[in-house]
């Protein structure tokens, strides 16, 4: 019985791109970029996902808990706590899109 010792496999990834030359298009390969390993730490998605979660529950609480002290002090149920409460959707939502937008700039 025989054992072979083979060589490692290795797969190199291209991306396909198509150029026009001369006017006629062509496929050229290029290399593709590495895909990016998760970092080192486990915590890190669950930092995020708590952030996400803060930024978007603590607006909207806060203009509930706010607009509900200024209708029972004015008098004027519940059109302050709507308002706050719309508020704060919006400042989540702004949030959000400034959460988003430096995860990709991470990447």
């Amino acid at each position: 019985m025989e054992l072979r010792k083979e060589a490692p496999v290795t797969h190199e990834h291209y991306d396909v791109i198509l150029e026009d030359v001369d006017g006629s298009i062509r496929p050229r390969k290029i290399k593709a970029e590495a895909t990016k390993k998760a970092s080192g730490n486990p915590w890190q998605f669950a930092t995020v996902a708590g952030e996400v979660g803060f930024d978007i529950a603590l607006p909207m609480v806060l203009g509930v808990v706010v607009g509900g002290r200024i209708d029972a002090w004015w008098g004027t149920r519940p059109k302050a706590t709507l308002i706050l409460f719309f508020v704060g959707i919006l400042f989540a939502c702004a949030s959000l899109i400034r959460i988003v937008r430096d995860a990709v700039r991470k990447r």
